[in-house]
């Protein structure tokens, strides 16, 4: 298959029907994604070639126009933050305008 030229065709054949059939079938559109970073609605796929990409720590799916802007992915961000001990979160030291806030510095690998 692969050496007579088929094979891409045929794979192509085959995305095009599963992609159909995930964005028109009422169960499988229902296993779509919000992207983290803009939260717009839109459902998005990781099957969407380049319009999307994944988080290679967490999986987490974005739009990759968003992805390339926001380093640390956000749900890697959430997730680290829960695993803080309660003293992790005191009283935070705030100026009079609300303006400063000094409590903390979070660093997170870039996903």
């Amino acid at each position: 298959m692969v050496f007579e030229g088929k094979l891409t065709p045929f794979l192509v054949k085959i995305n095009r029907f599963a992609s159909t059939h995930v964005y028109s079938c009422s169960l499988c559109s229902q296993k779509g994604f919000i992207c983290g970073i803009c939260n717009n609605g839109q459902i998005i796929y990781p099957f969407e070639g380049t319009a999307t990409k994944r988080c290679a720590i967490c999986g987490a799916v974005f739009h990759a126009e968003c992805k390339s802007r926001s380093v640390p992915c956000p749900r890697c961000v959430h997730r680290e933050l829960l695993k803080k001990p309660r003293s992790f979160w005191r009283k935070l030291d705030l100026d009079d305008n609300f303006e400063i806030c000094n409590a903390f510095e979070f660093s997170c690998p870039n996903s």
